[in-house]
């Protein structure tokens, strides 16, 4: 089988990302209270003081305690309000090209599912592989089930996905936009960098993969 996978942020979502569209969504429905605050504060203290941004991407603090129905229902909506106006025309176009080519197509993304399924289902998208919020009785707790897919968790993710699904790496197409999707891009017979930044861009350079905007 042949799969073509995209990167979200700043790839099909050019310029940001899908969970700081999500996080300033709730923060105006107010759907996170000083509760999720504190929680937040309460986990950099303990845990996320010397790499807080990557603690943060790693765990979700600010969802603890938050109902997971309420959230499915929230990132429907902020998909349909906020991100489905963003996403890059191009990057449209092509994940229809390779749906229509009848590639196996996937999200991979450390975004969350509740405004990745959505965006699955609106671009007729197979399969998405995400950060996955942990649960219990239905209420979120702050933590994720599995891997946060950044970096070589990334790479092992699709690597896990391509042997379960199948897939012909060498004959795959994956779309990426930063350095850090290096290990990602390698995998795959077609890489594709898109709005790269200066140290992706310089590696297509070296490596030859075509450079791409999707705006």
């Amino acid at each position: 089988m042949i799969a073509a996978v995209f990167d979200v942020d700043r790839t099909l979502l050019p310029n940001t990302t899908a969970e700081r569209l999500f996080l300033r969504f709730l923060l105006r429905e107010r759907a996170l209270g000083v509760g999720a605050v504190e929680a937040t504060l309460r986990f950099l203290a303990l845990r996320g003081w010397r790499h807080p941004v990557r603690e943060l991407r790693a765990h979700r603090p600010w969802l603890r305690g938050q109902a997971e129905q309420t959230m499915v229902e929230l990132g429907e909506r902020c998909f349909e309000e906020v991100i489905w106006p963003r996403l890059a025309a191009r990057g449209i176009d092509r994940v229809r090209y390779h749906n229509e080519a009848g590639h196996h197509t996937v999200l991979l993304s450390g975004s969350l599912p509740y405004v990745l399924q959505p965006m699955a289902r609106m671009l007729g998208v197979r399969h998405v592989i995400c950060s996955e919020p942990a649960a219990r009785n239905q209420r979120l707790t702050g933590r994720l089930a599995g891997l946060h897919p950044y970096g070589a968790a990334k790479a092992l993710l699709i690597r896990r996905f391509a042997e379960h699904a199948k897939v012909d790496l060498a004959r795959s197409y994956c779309y990426a936009d930063h350095h850090s999707d290096e290990g990602v891009l390698r995998l795959f017979g077609h890489p594709v960098c898109i709005n790269p930044n200066d140290r992706l861009r310089a590696i297509a350079q070296r490596l030859g993969w075509p450079v791409e905007e999707f705006r």
